[in-house]
């Protein structure tokens, strides 16, 4: 029987991802050697299929993970290979400048700098040039001009280092307003950023997209106004407050309804059910239990607990683990973007991730398990574990 979206076999010693690392040792690079005669060089169909690998060919992909872009740059390899000279991170390049960018990278450290990914692209060295242009690079690198224009673009990466001391934030791919309120310390938590930006963010605090700007400190003014203007500035916001929680608070205490506040992790009927055997699983059986859903579609968490991890899984893509109060682990794989990070606490029904199709994947959804412990093989049944919880699925 044709299973859709299924994930194959678990190896736990491969890193499915571009490692992109220079050795640096205060003043240079330790690079491999390299032969004089080689051409170091991938067509474009090649590095679109490492890409394809890497990040599902989001070439403005940053899920927070630090790695950034289609093919997965760290930030130090980015800027030890020239890309700062066309953007500040490998996401806010184009797709012509990434690959730009990892020319040189292939050339230094060759196809390992993609272990995984690599072989499956068929990414060597010694193929055709990429038939690119990369906007920039010759102004870039044909005078001194590039350090005044490093000068000159440096308001656009402001915004984000010194949001801290400012009164504004950028949002950018991964946020949630409780991340940029426990970050950056706002007073009043999620709920006082999302009332001081209500208008620019609109009806659902869960909806941010990058590239808004949040007031940071219009609390602060908020607080300071009453106190100059006692009673007219203080009742309608003493008003406005019973309006702002029933809004809120249903958004966490609905999935509570269910028994012990638990929650299906997708809307949506399992496929792939717990323990189906095949080969396809270094276990010899499915760890866990898949549902088909669109890339893009909500993840919620199925319990209250703190995220253990979240980021790269290997065979598993994108994942987010967490730790429930009564010892449990759920596991949630093969994800497009995650909203969450290690240690944040979360409430059953919450938003953690946005379901896809990375890893060892043939085709979006999500797989979700249960373990007894943080780690691969702990596993227990997912779908009992949420109808003991007194969810219906």
């Amino acid at each position: 029987m044709a299973v859709r979206g299924r994930h194959r076999r678990y190896q736990p010693n491969r890193i499915n991802r571009a490692s992109l690392t220079v050795t640096a040792g205060g003043a240079g690079m330790a690079l491999p050697l390299m032969g004089t005669g080689t051409a170091e060089a991938a067509d474009v169909d090649t590095w679109n299929k490492v890409a394809a690998c890497e990040s599902t060919n989001n070439w403005s992909i940053n899920t927070g993970n630090g790695y950034y872009g289609g093919l997965q740059f760290k930030q130090s390899t980015w800027e030890a290979y020239g890309g700062t000279a066309y953007a500040p991170r490998a996401d806010r390049a184009t797709k012509d400048q990434q690959i730009a960018v990892a020319e040189k990278v292939l050339k230094a450290q060759g196809p390992r700098a993609w272990p995984v990914c690599s072989e499956r692209a068929g990414l060597t060295r010694g193929g055709d040039a990429p038939d690119v242009t990369p906007v920039g690079a010759p102004k870039k690198a044909a005078s001194k001009a590039p350090q005044r224009d490093v000068k000159d673009v440096k308001p656009e990466v402001t915004p984000q280092s010194t949001a801290g001391r400012g009164q504004m934030y950028t949002v950018v791919r991964g946020d949630t307003l409780s991340g940029i309120a426990e970050e950056r310390r706002v007073s009043g938590g999620w709920r006082q950023l999302y009332e001081a930006n209500r208008k620019a963010i609109g009806g659902d605090p869960d909806l941010i997209t990058p590239g808004q700007r949040l007031a940071l400190q219009a609390s602060q003014k908020k607080a300071a106004q009453p106190q100059a203007a006692p009673k007219p500035r203080a009742e309608p916001k003493q008003r406005a407050e019973p309006k702002q929680q029933p809004k809120a608070e249903p958004r966490k205490a609905k999935p509570a309804q269910a028994s012990q506040g638990f929650s299906a992790p997708v809307a949506a009927s399992p496929s792939t059910p717990y323990r189906a055997a095949g080969g396809s699983w270094s276990k010899g059986y499915h760890t866990g239990v898949d549902f088909p859903v669109a890339t893009g579609t909500s993840v919620k968490s199925v319990a209250g607990g703190t995220v253990v991890s979240a980021g790269w899984g290997g065979s598993y893509g994108y994942e987010v683990v967490i730790r429930h109060a009564d010892g449990k682990y759920s596991q949630y794989g093969h994800l497009s973007a995650l909203t969450v990070k290690a240690g944040q606490k979360v409430g059953a029904g919450q938003r953690i991730a946005r379901s896809g199709s990375t890893g060892n994947s043939t085709g979006p959804h999500l797989h979700f398990e249960v373990r007894t412990g943080p780690g691969f093989g702990s596993d227990v049944d997912p779908l009992a574990y949420l109808r003991a919880g007194g969810v219906r699925i």
